[in-house]
Protein backbone atom coordinates (compact mmCIF):
# COMPACT_ATOMS: atom_id res chain seq x y z
CA UNK A 1 0.00 0.00 0.00
CA UNK A 2 1.74 3.34 -1.36
CA UNK A 3 -0.18 6.85 -0.82
CA UNK A 4 0.40 9.17 -3.47
CA UNK A 5 -1.21 12.92 -4.40
CA UNK A 6 -4.16 12.09 -2.12
CA UNK A 7 -4.63 8.32 -3.46
CA UNK A 8 -4.28 5.04 -2.01
CA UNK A 9 -2.38 2.62 -4.31
CA UNK A 10 -3.65 -1.29 -3.72
CA UNK A 11 -1.28 -3.22 -6.25
CA UNK A 12 -2.38 -1.69 -9.75
CA UNK A 13 -5.36 -0.08 -8.40
CA UNK A 14 -5.72 3.24 -6.90
CA UNK A 15 -8.36 4.15 -4.45
CA UNK A 16 -9.22 8.01 -4.22
CA UNK A 17 -8.56 9.01 0.27
CA UNK A 18 -11.58 9.36 2.24
CA UNK A 19 -11.95 12.97 3.47
CA UNK A 20 -14.32 11.84 6.01
CA UNK A 21 -15.17 8.72 7.49
CA UNK A 22 -18.73 8.30 6.90
CA UNK A 23 -20.11 5.90 4.40
CA UNK A 24 -20.32 7.94 0.82
CA UNK A 25 -23.77 6.34 0.45
CA UNK A 26 -25.29 8.80 2.83
CA UNK A 27 -23.56 12.11 1.11
CA UNK A 28 -24.83 10.79 -2.02
CA UNK A 29 -25.82 13.58 -4.18
CA UNK A 30 -24.64 16.44 -2.01
CA UNK A 31 -21.56 18.79 -2.66
CA UNK A 32 -19.75 21.46 -1.18
CA UNK A 33 -20.29 22.80 2.06
CA UNK A 34 -23.97 21.52 2.22
CA UNK A 35 -21.94 17.68 2.31
CA UNK A 36 -19.66 18.95 5.18
CA UNK A 37 -22.55 20.29 7.18
CA UNK A 38 -24.16 17.12 6.32
CA UNK A 39 -21.02 14.92 7.45
CA UNK A 40 -20.97 17.44 11.19
CA UNK A 41 -24.85 16.34 11.55
CA UNK A 42 -24.49 12.69 10.78
CA UNK A 43 -21.55 12.69 12.90
CA UNK A 44 -23.47 14.31 15.80
CA UNK A 45 -26.42 12.11 15.57
CA UNK A 46 -24.06 8.97 15.70
CA UNK A 47 -22.15 9.98 18.46
CA UNK A 48 -25.94 11.07 20.46
CA UNK A 49 -27.01 7.23 20.17
CA UNK A 50 -23.91 5.25 20.58
CA UNK A 51 -24.25 7.01 23.79
CA UNK A 52 -27.83 6.22 24.67
CA UNK A 53 -29.11 9.86 24.27
CA UNK A 54 -31.93 11.25 22.84
CA UNK A 55 -31.61 13.15 19.29
CA UNK A 56 -33.14 15.82 19.24
CA UNK A 57 -35.93 16.78 16.43
CA UNK A 58 -34.12 19.66 15.25
CA UNK A 59 -31.35 17.73 14.47
CA UNK A 60 -33.48 15.06 12.33
CA UNK A 61 -34.52 17.89 10.33
CA UNK A 62 -31.70 19.64 9.78
CA UNK A 63 -30.44 16.60 8.15
CA UNK A 64 -32.97 15.52 5.80
CA UNK A 65 -33.08 19.25 4.63
CA UNK A 66 -29.60 18.80 3.99
CA UNK A 67 -29.65 15.41 2.43
CA UNK A 68 -32.93 16.21 -0.19
CA UNK A 69 -32.16 18.06 -3.36
CA UNK A 70 -33.75 21.10 -4.14
CA UNK A 71 -36.71 20.88 -6.31
CA UNK A 72 -36.77 22.71 -9.97
CA UNK A 73 -39.82 23.47 -11.51
CA UNK A 74 -40.30 24.20 -15.79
Amino acid sequence: MQEEDGQIQYGDVSVPKKKSKIPSAYLRGVKGQKRKDLEKVLRKISNLYKAGKKVPPSLLKKRIKLGSKSKTTK
